[in-house]
């Protein structure tokens, strides 16, 4: 079992890699080691993804 601190840190490797979908699967995975937290670090996955959608529409019209 793994501790939230260490999910958390391999969610914003993930993320960090672009790997979103492979991130919110790894959230899913260990929804009962995060407990409470798990909405929180839904959110850190929304916000990255929000952000690279604007990138990437930022980027069509260069």
């Amino acid at each position: 079992m793994m501790n939230v601190e260490d999910i958390v840190k391999k969610v914003k490797e993930l993320v960090g890699e672009g790997n979103i979908e492979k991130a919110t699967q790894y959230i899913e995975d260990h929804k009962d080691e995060l407990g409470d937290q798990y909405d929180k670090v839904k959110d850190l996955i929304s916000k990255a993804d929000i952000g690279g959608m604007l990138d990437k529409v930022k980027n069509f019209f260069k």
